[in-house]
């Protein structure tokens, strides 16, 4: 039975939902996707696409003469009456078939396109993911931490009080060492609290708060891995500017991670050859395998496939793979258009 469309406003995109969507299979998969300016509420123009990416998807189904269209539509369409009174983002994607309804506003600009076929388009949720994918942000300031698990929302996961303490005698260098003693006990304690939390959450870290504090955190922690920066000082007082500047920071780092993994694959090409796969052909060949390892993809790098045989045509082969290649527990990274030249675009760089 299809789940009839949420009537709240359309949410921010999220990796649970994601990683179902890019298992959905079986004709008809509508995906509608469109660039939107960010607006309390969907501008006109963007409505008025919206509406001519509905009626594509329409003819599309009519002319496949899809006998549940009437069901599809209607579902697609009360996405559409929701999409258009909420909050917009960059981008929207809305998602229906006969099993589940899905819609969410995107972080970065898409092309705007109507795809009806076996499976959903979701290279620009990906996308969207690997820009600010979900990441904790710790913050410490004088009356304790905070951890935040920032995904679709943000949870609070785990606080350390600061509690100060009393006596440590009564000259100027006894309370002086009676405060440091307490400041290096708070500390100890937020790093035992953050490596569990990294046992659990092996997402990117943001330090925030205090940059005391901070700086001597980052001097004693144990668990520091896929640290992406920090945010101190006015920055980091208020939620409004905490996590958006927290993302700032994630998305530089995830641009020095992705540079950082084409210079790996340049350098295996010319001393480990046998490192790296280059080509589609070969690259969908080592994904369906089960090769492990990191599918390097060109953020625009698009390649159609017409229906042969009994494999159905599909408006991006990359699409398919890069959920392939999720689905067997392989890395993605993006890098930017051109960089990949010599690799045809996309390559796959072994452990």
């Amino acid at each position: 039975m299809t789940a009839a469309p949420t009537r709240t406003a359309i949410s921010a995109v999220d990796p649970r939902s994601v990683a179902h969507l890019t298992v959905s299979r079986g004709y008809p998969c509508i995906s509608v996707l469109l660039p939107t300016t960010p607006s309390r509420r969907m501008l006109d123009a963007d409505a008025g696409l919206l509406s001519r990416l509905l009626h594509q998807v329409k003819q599309q189904l009519e002319d496949s003469q899809v006998t549940s269209r009437d069901k599809l539509l209607s579902e697609l369409e009360g996405l559409a009456l929701v999409a258009r009174e909420s909050r917009t983002d960059s981008g929207l994607g809305l998602f229906v078939n006969l099993s589940l309804t899905r819609a969410w506003t995107l972080p970065v600009p898409v092309n705007a396109k109507a795809v009806v076929e076996s499976t959903f388009a979701t290279r620009d949720l990906l996308r969207a993911l690997h820009r600010t994918p979900p990441h904790l942000v710790l913050r410490l300031d004088g009356f304790g931490a905070r951890a935040f698990w920032v995904s679709d929302r943000v949870t609070v996961l785990d606080a350390v009080e600061r509690i100060p303490r009393s006596g440590g005698g009564s000259g100027v260098a006894a309370r002086r060492e009676a405060v440091a003693e307490e400041r290096r006990d708070f500390v100890a304690r937020v790093d035992a609290r953050l490596t569990r939390l990294r046992s659990e959450h092996t997402a990117p870290l943001v330090l925030a708060g205090d940059l005391d504090l901070v700086t001597e955190l980052k001097g004693r922690a144990r668990s520091l891995q896929r640290l992406a920066g920090e945010v101190v000082g006015a920055e980091a007082a208020e939620p409004a500017t905490l996590f958006p500047a927290a993302a700032l920071r994630l998305e530089d780092y995830l641009h020095r991670r992705g540079q950082q993994t084409l210079d790996a694959l340049r350098e295996a090409a010319a001393d480990t050859p046998g490192r790296v796969i280059a080509g589609l052909d070969d690259c969908e060949a080592a994904i369906a395998g089960y090769t492990p390892g990191t599918l390097v993809v060109e953020h625009g790098y698009v390649h159609p496939r017409a229906e042969t045989g009994t494999a159905p045509a599909s408006h991006d082969l990359i699409d398919d793979l890069l959920e392939l290649a999720l689905e067997n527990g392989n890395l993605i990274a993006f890098v930017e258009d051109g960089q990949l030249h010599e690799f045809g675009g996309i390559a796959v760089l072994r452990p």
